[in-house]
């Protein structure tokens, strides 16, 4: 009985498109091949259902409905065994397929193959950070195209959600908690990449936390991991701050402007003037101290630059007053370079436009590389 009724149901798919349909954006991913005919058949079993018991409704309104001069009408049925077993009958045969077949599917869809790619995930507000076995680190997500990879996620502060639609995968991120989540994307997503949501309110910035998979081929994909786990390193010192720091400058924006717009977290501007003891240094944290107080020679921060770097590392160990300990750690994630480079754009501050990050001067051509 299970397998003509399976084919019944792939038939009814019949309607999915690689373009998309009303219903269901582009199917790109081996799991949407199982989700999608499903998803259509019971869509199918609904219209149906709903048709047929609103043309039974229509039928028996006319049909024994009470005429002029009848008090009420006493000649309906009152019995009818077999009309009675099959809407019993049928309803749970139709049921238990469906549960045998979405079953089935789901313990393939939350089951790894052994030989998956796997790619490390982090959550937090309000950004993901993906890293690869070489340890290349991007905020986009990036896979090789006709192998199966794995996303093992976990949350750094609230409850996230992995949601990709074009895939037809989703999945939670629990503080404390390892998830998996798997795909498989047999086509080049080209100058079209797939969307990448978080799907669990998570804050003010939950918006923000838009982000694209692009399906490389295998080649491409080899050849953009070397040069993504390469990049800053090819950046020479003196150049860091201007070629790598508006880079990394794109993973904090979505808290702490360059204008002196107040955000999520204190803006940057003046930050390089407070922590020299210039104007603003007298500006108290949640408790009482200053950056007067905390910077300097005999102090808890012999420089500011040991104030900047502990400030990125451990976010909540100073709390600037008003503000709430919001920012996730980038230990792991940045290295020493990368902080240099960002504490040389906090240094170099006038020499960036303070609404894009772009740096404004001359400056030699930076090689093509992207963070993303």
């Amino acid at each position: 009985m299970i397998a003509p009724l399976h084919t019944l149901v792939a038939a009814l798919a019949a309607d999915t498109t690689p373009q998309g349909t009303a219903w269901l954006p582009p199917a790109a991913s081996n799991i949407a091949q199982s989700v999608d005919p499903m998803f259509y058949a019971i869509n199918w079993i609904c219209y149906i259902f709903f048709f047929g018991i609103l043309a039974a409704l229509v039928y028996f309104v006319v049909k024994y409905r009470v005429r002029k001069g009848q008090a009420f009408r006493s000649d309906g049925p009152l019995h009818h065994l077999p009309l009675e077993t099959s809407w019993a009958v049928v309803p749970l045969l139709i049921v238990i397929v469906i549960f045998y077949i979405g079953f089935r599917d789901f313990l393939n869809i939350s089951t790894p193959p052994k030989n998956a790619y796997v790619v490390q995930v982090t959550a937090q507000k309000w950004a993901w950070n993906f890293k690869y076995p070489n340890g290349a680190t991007s905020d986009d997500l990036y896979v090789p195209a006709g192998r199966p990879v794995q996303l093992t996620m976990r949350a750094s502060d609230v409850l996230h959600c992995c949601y990709i639609p074009d895939f037809r995968v989703k999945k939670d991120l629990v503080p404390g908690r390892y998830s998996y989540l798997w795909f498989q994307a047999d086509d080049v997503s080209g100058q079209n990449p797939h969307n990448l949501f978080c799907t669990e309110y998570c804050g003010t910035g939950h918006s923000t936390m838009n982000r694209k998979v692009h399906v490389l081929a295998q080649e491409d994909f080899d050849a953009w991991l070397v040069e993504q786990s390469q990049w800053l390193d090819k950046i020479p010192e003196e150049e860091l701050f201007f070629r790598a720091g508006p880079k990394i400058y794109a993973r904090c924006q979505q808290c702490h402007s360059l204008d002196g717009t107040k955000g999520i977290g204190p803006s940057w501007k003046g930050l390089w003037s407070r922590v020299h003891g210039g104007e603003g240094s007298n500006e108290k944290f949640g408790d009482g101290s200053t950056y007067a107080s905390l910077i300097g020679p005999g102090k808890k921060y012999a420089t500011p630059e040991d104030y900047l770097r502990n400030s990125i590392l451990n976010p909540g160990s100073e709390l600037v007053g008003g503000y709430g300990n919001a920012m996730p750690s980038f230990k792991g994630q940045l290295n020493d370079k990368a902080i240099d480079a960002v504490i040389g754009m906090m240094q170099h501050l006038d020499d960036f436009d303070p609404k894009t990050g772009k740096y404004l001067k001359e400056a030699p051509a930076a090689p093509k590389v992207s963070m993303k």
